[in-house]
Formats: C-alpha cells, sequence, structure tokens
C-alpha cells in the first residue's frame, strides 16, 4: 500500500474540496453529505493523515464486560439496531455510535454476547430502528453500495463463522433500512441459526454491501458463542476467569465523535473513500486502554479482532509469560500452542490462556501490539506512543475465593477429525489478489480473481466436494481472506518472484526447484496463528497460500440444511475498506449426485 506523503496530502486536501464540486456532478448528494459532515465535526480529514485524537491517559477506565444473553432454548430473540452515545473513555465526551441491543436503552457497543448450545436452534429476529437519512461515517457514493433509493441506513447482519443457511447468512444485498426499504437479495428478518459447528467463538457484525466498514466501526458488532459440554476440555478457566476481548482502533474528535476521513487517498476516483482506516486509539470492549483486575491464577481468554483494517501483534510485557493458545476460528485445536506473541488479522479469533500464578500481586502488566500499518511492512507509526492494548493489575486473592489452578489439558480436542487432505482434487482453483492504482499510486480498486462482487460467479463448489485453492497474492499487503459457510485447512505458503511472474518469465504451474518455476522456496507449513480449521486466514504478498475446502460440516458430513437455496455465500477480504471497494465474490454451490442434506431447517 503506498502511502502519501505529508506534503503531498496538504496539497491534496487543499485541491480537495473544490475537485469534489466537479467531480460530483453525478452524484450531487455527495457534495451536500461532504459538507454536513465537515460542518459536524468543524473540519475535513484526509485519509491516513488524521488529526490525532485528544489525550486520554491510558488504563484509568475498567474493563467493561459485555451483558451475556443465552438463546439456547428456542426463543426468539429480538435484536435491533439502534443510534446511541457511549463513554468510551472517562475523559471523552460521549461518543455517536450505532449499536446492536434488545432495546435502545440496552443497546452497547459491542453488542451483547450471544451465547448458544451446538445442536440447539437459535432464532433472531433483526431489526433496524436507525433514524438517520444517511451514516454518520460518510459514505463514497462512487463505490458500488446499497444505494436505498427512499434513504436511511441499510443494515444486515452476518454471523461470522457459522454453518447456516444462506438466506441467514447476512448476504450483503440482503440489507433492509428502518423504512423497510429492502436489498435485492433480502428474504426475512426472521434467522435461524442450527448451531451445528463445534464450540467455538463466532462473532456478528453488519456486512451490507459497500458501507461494513463505516457500520462496524459505528459499532455494529458482538460475540457469539457455541457452547458443547461433552467435547469442551475438562478444568479450563470459567466463570469470572473465562474473559471476552473485543478490540478495535478509533481516532476521535475533541468532542468525542469518531474521526473519519472525508477525503479518500484519490478523490479524483473516490472522494471519501479510504483504502485503509487506521485509528491512534485502541479500544477494549468499548473502552479505550483499560485496566483489568487479575488474581495470581490461570485466566482464560476468547479474544476478536474486529478492526477495519488493523493486524494486532500481541505480545505480553512480562517475559515469564506465555499465551497458551487452545483455539482458533472454527474451534480447539488438538494440542495448546505455547507462544511469545499472537498475530490477529481482522476477523481473527483467538482462545488463549495466561497464566498469571507466580505474578506478585500489585505488579502491572501490559498487553502491547508491535504490528505496523498496513500490515506486514507499512510505515504507520500510530501506536509507538502508547502500544500497549490492556493492562493487567494483578491484585491479592481474597480470603475463601479459589480461582482455577489444575493444569492446562494437553489433549484439547481429541474428538477432532484430522482429515487426511490430499493436494490433488477434481478442482484446483488459482485465484488472484490484485490492487489497481492511480497515477500516484493510490489504490483505487482491489480485487479478488480480476472480478468485482457484481460478476458473474466463477467459484460454485459442488457440496460434498474437496477443492485446493491457491490464493496469489499481488498487492503489497497482507489480506485476511474469509469464506462463508466452511471452514479450511491453510496447508502451504510458498515465495514467489512477483516481478517475473507479472513479466511472464515464469509459471507458477511449475513446483520449486524447476527451471521455468517463479516459486523462490519450497512449500513451507502455516505460521502459528493459521494452525488448525480455520475461517480466515492471512495471505501474504508475493506468496501462494494453498487451501484445503472441504464443502461440508466441518466433521465433513453433509449440512442439516439445503445449503444451495437461497442468494448463495461470499468469500471476501476482511480488510473492511478493501471489502467495500470491491474484495468480494459471491460463492455458489451446487448438489452433487452422492450428496444428500441431513434435513433443512423451516424457512
Amino acid at each position: 500500500m503506498v502511502r502519501l506523503s505529508l506534503a503531498r496530502r496538504d496539497t491534496m486536501a487543499a485541491a480537495a474540496c473544490l475537485n469534489l464540486l466537479v467531480i460530483n456532478i453525478c452524484v450531487i448528494s455527495t457534495v451536500c453529505q461532504l459538507a454536513n459532515f465537515a460542518a459536524a465535526q468543524g473540519q475535513h480529514s484526509v485519509c491516513q493523515d488524521l488529526q490525532p485524537s485528544p489525550a486520554l491517559t491510558p488504563f484509568v477506565d475498567p474493563l467493561p464486560l459485555p451483558k451475556t444473553i443465552d438463546i439456547s432454548n428456542g426463543t426468539q430473540l429480538v435484536m435491533g439496531a439502534y443510534k446511541i452515545t457511549q463513554k468510551l473513555h472517562s475523559q471523552l465526551p460521549p461518543t455517536t455510535l450505532y449499536a446492536y441491543g434488545t432495546s435502545q436503552t440496552t443497546a452497547t457497543y459491542p453488542g451483547p454476547t450471544l451465547q448458544v448450545t451446538r445442536y440447539k436452534a437459535a432464532h433472531v429476529r433483526w431489526e433496524n430502528h436507525i433514524p438517520d437519512s444517511e451514516t454518520f461515517l460518510i459514505t463514497d457514493r462512487t463505490i458500488h453500495w446499497a444505494n436505498p433509493k427512499r434513504g436511511g441506513v441499510p443494515i444486515v447482519t452476518h454471523l461470522h463463522g457459522a454453518e447456516v443457511e444462506s438466506i441467514y447468512d447476512g448476504n450483503p444485498d440482503a440489507w433492509f433500512t428502518a423504512s423497510g426499504e429492502t436489498g435485492p437479495e433480502f428474504v426475512t428478518q426472521n434467522y435461524t441459526y442450527p448451531n451445528s459447528q463445534r464450540a467455538s467463538l463466532l462473532w456478528y457484525h453488519d456486512h451490507t454491501v459497500g458501507i461494513t466498514r463505516n457500520n462496524v466501526l459505528a459499532g455494529l458488532a458482538g460475540l457469539y458463542i457455541v457452547r458443547s459440554p461433552s467435547e469442551e476440555p475438562k478444568n479450563l478457566p470459567s466463570g469470572d476467569y473465562e474473559i471476552p476481548l473485543v478490540v478495535q482502533d478509533k481516532q476521535f474528535w475533541a468532542n468525542g465523535s469518531i474521526n473519519f476521513p472525508d477525503i479518500g487517498d484519490s478523490p479524483s476516483t473516490h472522494p471519501n473513500w479510504c483504502p485503509e482506516y487506521f485509528g491512534d486509539t485502541v479500544l477494549v470492549n468499548g473502552m479505550v486502554w483499560p485496566y483489568l483486575n487479575v488474581y495470581p491464577a490461570k485466566y482464560r481468554f476468547r479474544l476478536l479482532n474486529a478492526a477495519n483494517a488493523r493486524f494486532f501483534n500481541l505480545t505480553i510485557s512480562e517475559p515469564s509469560l506465555k499465551f497458551i493458545q487452545i483455539g482458533t476460528d472454527s474451534g480447539f485445536l488438538r494440542s495448546p500452542l505455547t507462544l511469545s506473541s499472537l498475530t490477529l488479522a481482522p476477523g481473527y479469533r483467538v482462545d488463549f490462556i495466561i497464566d498469571f500464578s507466580g505474578i506478585t500481586p500489585g505488579t502491572k502488566i501490559y498487553l502491547n501490539n508491535t504490528a505496523p500499518a498496513p500490515f506486514p511492512s507499512g510505515d504507520d507509526a500510530l501506536l509507538t506512543k502508547i502500544p500497549s492494548v490492556l493492562q493487567f493489575r494483578v491484585i491479592p486473592t481474597p480470603q475463601g475465593v479459589h480461582p482455577p489452578s489444575t493444569p492446562v489439558p494437553q489433549n484439547m480436542n481429541i474428538t477432532l477429525p484430522t482429515p487426511a487432505y490430499s493436494l490433488t482434487a477434481n478442482v484446483h482453483r488459482k485465484l488472484t489478489l490484485t490492487e489497481t492504482d492511480d497515477a500516484d499510486g493510490n489504490p483505487v480498486l482491489i480485487l479478488l480473481n480480476n472480478r468485482s462482487w457484481v460478476d458473474p460467479v466463477t467459484e460454485s463448489p459442488k457440496l460434498g466436494s474437496v477443492e485446493v485453492w491457491d490464493i496469489i497474492n499481488l498487492t503489497p499487503d497482507a489480506h485476511p481472506i474469509h469464506l462463508h459457510l466452511i471452514a479450511f485447512l491453510l496447508v502451504q505458503q510458498q515465495q514467489f518472484n512477483q516481478t517475473l511472474y507479472e513479466e511472464g518469465g515464469c509459471s507458477l504451474d511449475n513446483p520449486y526447484g524447476d527451471t521455468q518455476s517463479c516459486f523462490t522456496e519450497s512449500p513451507q507449513p502455516p505460521n502459528a496463528e493459521q494452525v488448525g480449521f480455520k475461517d480466515t486466514f492471512i495471505t501474504y504478498p508475493s506468496k501462494v497460500s494453498r487451501l484445503w475446502t472441504r464443502w461440508t460440516s466441518r466433521e465433513g458430513k453433509p449440512f442439516p440444511f439445503d445449503a444451495t437455496s437461497g442468494p448463495g455465500y461470499v468469500w471476501h477480504c476482511h480488510i473492511l475498506d478493501h471489502e467495500d471497494n470491491d474484495m468480494m465474490r459471491p460463492a455458489l454451490t451446487s448438489k452433487s449426485t452422492h450428496y444428500k442434506e441431513k434435513g433443512a431447517h423451516n424457512t
């Protein structure tokens, strides 16, 4: 990702307002929205050159914990999206947000944690109560987006990581507004989640075409925990010792509002779209740089990176402490991993334990971030002054309190089937990631396999089949790629000579060592953070990432619903700014002769 110099940005910012009057003749409403946006903030905001947030003292506010709602009893939960204000730091005025909740007064950022039991279907009615005529974070109308004719803020909720019928998957074109206008793939607001996947941490978030970045940054996200007592390892920290962590970055104006760019990197093409949103302030569970009191004991953390674009490389300030990773996107690992750092792309979830048992009360320990932005080789130094994400304060254990003290199980998931995967498959797809830049080297379009969201479907896997996907990254960034419906294995990553490849001087069809091969190394196993079944993975620049995809349930069995009905599924980059322009593609599953559903839910 090419970054503009400050001098260039100053020139661009000065000229942008004049340019907008010309370039937006075809979308007059953008001029009005831009004027309203600037008036509300008092000034314009330039992509990746935002005014710094006001100075906020870190670690003065306790970590809040989202409310948990158990929806395992079969009763429908009515969950709405609302416009709220919420204090995100004791020194910051209340911030305007969009938030999920069961009512206006209970809506919070992040939304309540929904808890379910495996194999017990949950029913949620998603409602839109946002009164705005347009999003309060500016919409770029030059990129493909929902564009409701009667105005309003469209939403549609996706349960990330779920095995679910496509009409309940939160298709980007299944949006609806508060006034009742709907997108072309809208079917219903009443969703059924069969919860057939293994015990794992999922999350729900807005997925509206073209404005996912706006709505998620505004607050429309929350956790979803699938429990399965029969398969969960015994003696894991639980109750007060199991802590959810939703991590996100934002930037703020002095009045508490979110600082979101209204002038893009390439305003002559996209007036407002910014290739990546990076904030200078980290929030955990909706609080800026909070602290958490812990006893000298083991704690289990369920962490989600809900950022638009920021990767996190987490480390612990106390060298004697390690991350004991026990789970990933799609559930428990077979055996725990002891790690010094955790790399998390947007959309990643990780399940880990930190054992504070040997730490003296009164000690303060920090969860730090060292990842550059853009990742992996950006020049962004936004978090160098305060690189910490969260502070742990070790306090004495009160008399009569008995924290968990049993060892972490070494066989975490002995029932997890490990497929005997083969890289020989009936279908072996080679799919590129590409970026189109303007004359100044600023991105204006990012695509999967050189196709946009509205182009005809090209990925149509048969249910029950195995496909190998080679993801060829021709961009300068790492991208988190998310496949809806299934979990997959990242089995290999392999560096190649991108310059020679783009010149046509070598081939990716030839193996490493062949004189005509582009590969510069033999196939490498996945990094530690990419081990196990995943629904989102990182593909690095100038590398081929090889996926083993099986179009069945996580266990290799038929889905308990018809996965070929409805609008179909999606695969996309989970850098939300990329997804919105236009790094997202449809995927339509089809039936094979030997495949039979176990039974479909009523719709």
